[in-house]
C-alpha cells in the first residue's frame, strides 16, 4: 500500500468520525464522507469495497467502548465490605460516566436504534462481550447464585443506554433532573432485590 493511499484511508475514517460527532448518524453517507475527506467517493469503493466495508474498517480501527477495568476498579478483597446493591450502584454510575465520555459511541448507539449496519453490529457485539465479562467478574466477587446479576445489569443498563442516548444533546440541567430520578429508582430497586 502506498503512503498516499494510507493517508486517504485515514482521512476517510476521520471524516466518518467527524460527521458522526458533528451532525449525527443521519448525515453519514458516501458523498458526505468523501466531501469531508476531500477526495472522490470512488476511492471509498476502491480502498474499502463500499460503504459497509468502510463502516467495518472504522469499527475495527476505532476504540469505541469501555474496558471492564474502567467499570470495575476494585479487587475481590476490596468488595468484601461492600454490600452487593451498593457495589452495583457504583458500577452503574461508572457506566454512565463511561458512556458520557464517548460521544462517538453514543451516536453509533443512536444509529443502532433505527438501522443495522457493520458499525452498529460491531459495537453491539463488543458491548455484549464486555457486558458478559463484567457480569462474570462480579459473580466471582459476590457468590450469590440466587441473584441474577446479569439480569439486573441488563435492565438497568438498557434504561441508562436509552436515557444517555436521548439526552446526549440536551442541556445539563435537564439531564441532571432525569438522571436524579433514574438513580433514585435504581438505588431503591437494587436495595430491595440485591440486599
Amino acid at each position: 500500500m502506498t503512503r498516499s493511499r494510507l493517508k486517504t484511508e485515514q482521512r476517510l475514517l476521520e471524516a466518518l468520525a467527524s460527521i458522526l460527532l458533528e451532525q449525527g448518524y443521519p448525515a453519514v453517507g458516501i458523498n458526505a464522507i468523501a466531501r469531508r475527506a476531500g477526495c472522490d467517493k470512488v476511492l471509498i469503493y476502491r480502498y474499502f469495497g463500499g460503504f459497509d466495508e468502510l463502516l467495518l474498517a472504522f469499527a475495527e480501527t476505532t476504540a469505541l467502548w469501555w474496558e471492564v477495568d474502567e467499570i470495575i476498579t476494585e479487587s475481590a478483597a476490596d468488595c468484601a465490605d461492600i454490600a452487593l446493591h451498593d457495589y452495583l450502584q457504583r458500577l452503574l454510575s461508572r457506566y454512565v460516566e463511561a458512556l458520557e465520555s464517548r460521544p462517538l459511541a453514543l451516536e453509533i448507539m443512536a444509529w443502532e436504534m433505527s438501522s443495522q449496519n457493520n458499525l452498529t453490529s460491531h459495537l453491539a457485539r463488543i458491548r455484549g462481550e464486555r457486558g458478559m465479562e463484567l457480569v462474570k467478574r462480579i459473580r466471582a466477587y459476590y457468590r450469590q447464585p440466587n441473584i441474577d446479576i446479569g439480569g439486573i445489569l441488563g435492565v438497568f443498563g438498557a434504561s441508562i443506554n436509552y436515557l444517555v442516548i436521548r439526552t446526549r444533546k440536551q442541556s445539563q440541567q435537564y439531564k441532571t433532573e432525569e438522571w436524579w430520578r433514574l438513580q433514585q429508582t435504581i438505588a431503591k430497586l437494587l436495595q430491595a432485590y440485591a440486599d
